[in-house]
């Protein structure tokens, strides 16, 4: 599913995670459960599961930076991190 409207608020939106103001973007989940919400070949998953992060934060969670989390249980922190942040998320979409 894609919701062009929620990806363009994130332009308007602080980070949900730092709040940074100014540099953030709608970042599509891509933890272990991707595949569950759409995430195929060459596609991101399904656009409600997106966080909206700065630059630093997103970084912080993308697929390149896996080796930063020591592998193992910290990538099902990061994964578990990124499902909360798109959580808290829908939450801010919701109460503007």
């Amino acid at each position: 599913m894609r919701d062009k409207k929620r990806l363009q608020a994130a332009s308007d939106a602080p980070c949900i995670r730092c709040g940074r103001e100014g540099q953030t973007r709608a970042c599509h989940y891509n933890g272990f459960r991707s595949y569950s919400f759409g995430k195929g070949m060459r596609i991101k998953c399904n656009d409600a599961m997106t966080a909206f992060f700065c630059h630093n934060c997103d970084a912080l969670y993308s697929e390149q930076n896996y080796g930063a989390w020591e592998g193992g249980s910290k990538n099902i922190e990061r994964s578990e991190e990124f499902l909360f942040w798109i959580a808290m998320t829908t939450i801010y979409l919701q109460e503007q």
